[in-house]
């Protein structure tokens, strides 16, 4: 999914780059000892996301199911 947006959105392309950026300036500011804790803290956002992004994925899907067996249900035989 991200390598399609990547692809085909040049919006998604420019603000993941400037993300990136900032983090790593934020990171290579903070002193040795602590950037591990910012890398850790971009791994768990990251997981995070994932299983964000799952769930609506899943609830959609669940959606699409009812709303299809509403439709056949509706449909004259």
């Amino acid at each position: 999914m991200y390598r399609e947006l990547l692809d085909i959105d040049p919006t998604y392309k420019m603000l993941l780059q400037e993300s990136d950026q900032y983090f790593h300036q934020l990171r290579n500011a903070l002193p040795e000892d602590q950037q591990d804790s910012a890398f850790q803290y971009e791994d768990t956002q990251f997981s995070l996301q994932v299983i964000t992004e799952r769930s609506i994925y899943l609830q959609g899907f669940k959606v699409a199911l009812y709303l299809f067996n509403e439709l056949r249900s509706s449909s004259p035989a």
